[in-house]
């Protein structure tokens, strides 16, 4: 066979050895364009039914040293640990060893008191309402090259008693949840972590490649450097000195993460029917909503197609781990390089195995109708977007105009008396007319989401002694950390900690004013500030920060 060298192949029933030659022939096409033979890069795996068919690994590990990528080559796999984690407590489970609806403080007593209403189930499920430790420690100004710790990461969590959310009211991702399912596995096993998995999931399993990063001693173990691209240079992270576990840290090769899916599909793994549980969601949150997140992974429908996945992101490592159930499909990508967008690859590389079973939805070409002007002037104005940003409407002879932050400004073309769309990039928007005839309120569409926007009315602008009230210093004393706010020339200016900076490119921020004690602060979004009994300002609180919400800062007065 011409792909010898790419796949161990062996005759499948569903596809002709033929088209598979085609298809790893495609593949193989796609990923030596993607990935430079002298780039940092990665492996890639399909196993579909019982076979291994596509199997190489592409780019350098190490550049200066201008060592290959190859079949052994070990990834740190990021979040697509969480599946083996949450695996392990379902195999506890199995063994009656824990059950999914107990408080976690059963396991973990020294938690704050959210511990006796936050189940092991709404750990797994990211319904916990904990504050996920990756935000906290940019908000704690805590360097990610550092040495960090479990003991770290479990001190920050139970050092921050503030829930996002009450448990089972909102899907949020958080990896102190699977930070703290790798206690559990511990207190119930009576076994450390690493060596559970070892003994009860990747030995069983022949992963004998798989293993757990937990100390410095193991540094020596990686060969692989991640890397990150500035400008046109590779540039590779420090050796990894992040000892958690849990939601992260497990490093695995291709032929491992292969023959992890392989045993999923075929139904071999010592927890029975493992994947049908996987596959199907069944959450429901207090509302009635169910989400699509499982045990570890994710549900969703992919062009007609039920796919099962995570994805991972760590310093200079990328990686994917998609099932496709009804297809007996498995496709794994293990990449040491952050340049390379892992979940676009995945599907571009779906999209060459099933081309024969993707439905691709036919785009419906949108048709401008008409408006006279004077319709249109009811929807010229400010609207405020709902993470503070605000957005202007304009008309512009007879055409209606977006102005977004920035000034960028982009014609809006109508399809109805209502609802318009855009040619410059895939988005719609749609006025809402409340029963004055008013126009206050406008829906965004944009990326498969809706964002209702509500028109800014003029408010009364704070003059400069009303703002220099919210100048001054705000202290978080468990992280020890300072946000200070200063004053100048008419301007709040926010100064963040040096992480947001390094890591997120977010320096001093001005403060926008909305309404009364509330501000945008640029990408932070919504910040409000309260006042004492003497009407003095005492507290600044981020609203929205993804993983974290509400952080609350004491004014040092």
């Amino acid at each position: 066979m011409a792909l010898s060298s790419l796949a161990y192949y062996q005759q499948s029933e569903k596809k002709s050895s033929d088209n598979w030659d085609v298809i790893c022939k495609s593949v193989d096409s796609l990923l030596l364009s993607e990935i430079g033979t002298n780039d940092p890069g990665g492996s890639i795996g399909i196993i579909y039914g019982n076979n291994m068919v596509f199997k190489k690994a592409y780019g350098l590990s190490d550049i200066p040293a201008s060592i290959k990528n190859n079949s052994s080559t070990k990834f740190e796999i990021g979040s697509v640990s969480k599946h083996f984690t949450a695996y392990a407590i379902l195999l506890l489970e199995q063994q009656h060893k824990l059950k999914l609806d107990e408080p976690i403080g059963l396991y973990l007593p020294d938690l704050p008191d959210y511990k006796n209403k936050v189940s092991i189930r709404h750990l797994i499920q990211h319904t916990s309402g904990i504050a996920s430790t990756d935000v906290l420690r940019l908000l704690a100004n805590s360097d990610f090259e550092i040495p960090w710790f479990q003991k770290d990461e479990i001190n920050m969590i139970e050092s921050y008693p503030q829930l996002n959310t009450e448990p089972n009211t909102l899907y949020n991702y958080s990896n102190s949840g699977y930070s703290l399912l790798a206690e559990i596995i511990e207190e119930a096993s009576k076994m450390n972590y690493h060596d559970f998995m070892n003994t009860s999931v990747f030995q069983p399993l022949s992963m004998t490649s798989s293993y757990v990063f937990h100390s410095p001693s193991q540094a020596k173990n990686i060969t692989t450097k991640g890397y990150k691209k500035e400008k046109d240079e590779f540039i590779p992270y420090q050796v990894n000195s992040e000892y958690t576990y849990g939601s992260t840290n497990i490093y695995s090769n291709i032929t491992d993460m292969l023959n992890w899916g392989k045993h999923m599909l075929e139904d071999e793994l010592s927890y029975k029917n493992y994947l049908s549980r996987v596959s199907t969601p069944y959450n429901t949150l207090e509302n009635g909503d169910t989400i699509s997140t499982t045990y570890g992974l994710n549900v969703s429908n992919y062009k007609g197609v039920k796919r099962v996945k995570h994805s991972g992101g760590t310093l200079g490592f990328r990686s994917q781990f998609a099932i496709y159930p009804d297809q007996d499909l498995c496709i794994v990508i293990l990449l040491n390089t952050e340049s390379i967008n892992s979940a676009r690859l995945l599907n571009k590389i779906c999209k060459i195995v099933l081309s024969d079973q993707l439905i691709e939805k036919e785009k419906q070409p949108r048709k401008e109708i008409q408006l006279p002007g004077r319709l249109m002037e009811a929807y010229t104005g400010k609207f405020r977007m709902p993470d503070g940003a605000s957005i202007e409407i304009k008309l512009d002879a007879d055409t209606l105009k977006l102005v977004v932050p920035g000034n960028q400004t982009f014609r809006l073309f109508a399809e109805s008396e209502h609802e318009f769309f855009l040619t410059a990039f895939e988005a719609q928007c749609k006025f809402i007319t409340d029963n004055d005839g008013k126009v206050n309120e406008l829906i965004w569409q944009q990326g498969g989401e809706d964002y209702v926007a509500h028109r800014i009315y003029k408010t009364k602008m704070p003059t400069k002694e009303e703002l220099q009230e919210f100048a001054g210093d705000y202290y978080q004393a468990t992280f020890d950390v300072h946000y200070p706010v200063s004053f100048d020339n008419n301007e709040l200016i926010l100064s963040p900690p040096k992480t947001f900076e390094t890591y997120l490119n977010i320096g001093n921020t001005e403060l926008e004013y909305i309404e009364k004690d509330k501000f945008r602060a640029g990408q932070l979004g919504i910040l409000t500030f309260e006042r004492n009994q003497k009407g003095e300002i005492s507290t600044m609180i981020l609203k929205d920060l993804g993983r974290v919400k509400n952080f609350r800062l004491e004014k040092k007065l």
